[in-house]
């Protein structure tokens, strides 16, 4: 009788355990990954920019914040003859998910199929790499992060502010905390990628479960101009 009463104890607080978290190790929710070009290409060799922040992914993540990437690869025909009869999706990606660092139309496209592959075929919420696509394209332009930030007076002038003055104005828009990002360039750092937790749907911003670093030290940041 012991020894029963013992293992049930034991299979009690494994389960408690186990139900304690959702599972670490598979998807939990996206980051929405957005670069400002003018701090990006400060160390990428660019071959483009835009006066806008763009996407550099919608990345699936497990509950504690470790990405999730895949050795998949979709047949290219599967994912662009869809999308080439979607005019306005087509144009979105080409403003709001454009590779920096090639001006080449097959390479653009094929890097569309190649975030598909690498990022959004790991999680199964969103089937269809065209939702895919587009639920990252309208996060980002439900944000419009430049005049989030211009419209609380951080202006991309080439000017630095202090880094919670850019938190706040994204806080203020998303009720979320966002990560920065930054490249260190004349001793100085500059604004280059934000960051924000997303829900396993990619319609809605959302907490994270977890701090992650930001590399842009703790005062001012530079907003480097167009």
């Amino acid at each position: 009788m012991k020894a029963t009463h013992l293992l049930f104890f034991a299979l009690l607080i494994m389960k408690t355990a186990c139900g304690a978290a959702p599972n670490s190790f598979g998807f939990d929710h996206f980051w929405l990954v957005q670069v400002w070009p003018h701090g990006y290409c400060l160390d990428h060799n660019c071959s483009r920019t835009s006066d806008i922040f763009v996407l550099h992914g919608l990345w699936p993540v497990t509950f504690s914040g470790e990405t999730l990437i895949s050795e998949n690869r979709s047949d290219p025909n599967k994912i662009l003859k869809p999308l080439e009869k979607d005019g306005s999706l087509r144009k979105d990606l080409m403003k709001y998910w454009l590779s920096l660092t090639t001006k080449n139309t097959y390479y653009m496209k094929n890097f569309w199929v190649h975030e598909w592959d690498k990022h959004g075929s790991v999680q199964n919420r969103i089937k269809s790499p065209l939702v895919y696509f587009r639920r990252a394209v309208e996060l980002t332009k439900s944000l419009n992060l430049l005049k989030t930030l211009e419209d609380k007076g951080v202006l991309a002038n080439g000017d630095s502010y202090p880094k919670f003055k850019y938190k706040k104005a994204i806080m203020d828009k998303t009720g979320q905390i966002p990560v920065l990002g930054c490249v260190k360039k004349d001793r100085q750092f500059q604004l280059k990628e934000v960051t924000l937790c997303v829900d396993p749907e990619a319609r809605n911003f959302r907490a994270c479960n977890y701090r992650m670093e930001e590399k842009c030290g703790k005062d001012n940041i530079k907003f480097p101009a167009p």
